[in-house]
């Protein structure tokens, strides 16, 4: 969580952000890299500060208020510590899920692959015929399973 804040204070302090993480327009229109993580930091910093002036807000304003101020400054607190505590988890759910899909394009590029995405199994061949190791009788592929059938016992081998 930390490589984060340290993009977001790098993000913050260098204007050349971007431009470290320049990206090739073919990666960007093939969706093979995101640019929603940067959006996602941001919406965060937002989001925070909403929350934590809003929650003073009230802390504040609400203390003037006859009756209910107590109320409002226990809404502001709560607001104040879980608020940020809530929107911090659900921006770094959004995160992770783009961390699961680049770190397993990473692992699929040091592989040898060229992407994540599913391929369907390629079908394999059956082998030569063969016979039952019980009975002697010729065995029968079945391709549906992938296995060999003696029809003579009625099983798979």
């Amino acid at each position: 969580m930390h490589a984060y804040a340290d993009e977001v204070k790098a993000y913050i302090e260098n204007e050349s952000y971007f431009e470290e993480r320049k990206m090739k327009m073919s990666e960007y229109l093939s969706f093979k890299r995101f640019i929603t993580p940067t959006f996602i930091m941001i919406i965060y910093i937002l989001g925070a500060l909403v929350l934590t002036i809003g929650s003073i807000l009230l802390m504040v304003f609400g203390a003037g208020v006859g009756g209910g101020a107590g109320v409002a400054v226990i809404l502001g607190g709560i607001m104040l510590i879980f608020g940020n505590l809530a929107w911090r988890i659900l921006c770094e759910y959004w995160i992770v899920q783009f961390r699961i899909y680049e770190e397993i394009a990473a692992l699929n590029r040091h592989m040898g692959g060229t992407s994540p995405q599913p391929t369907a199994p390629s079908p394999t061949p059956a082998p030569a015929t063969t016979t039952c190791p019980t009975c002697g009788s010729p065995l029968r592929y079945i391709q549906q399973y992938q296995r060999w059938y003696c029809d003579k016992e009625q099983k798979y081998v």
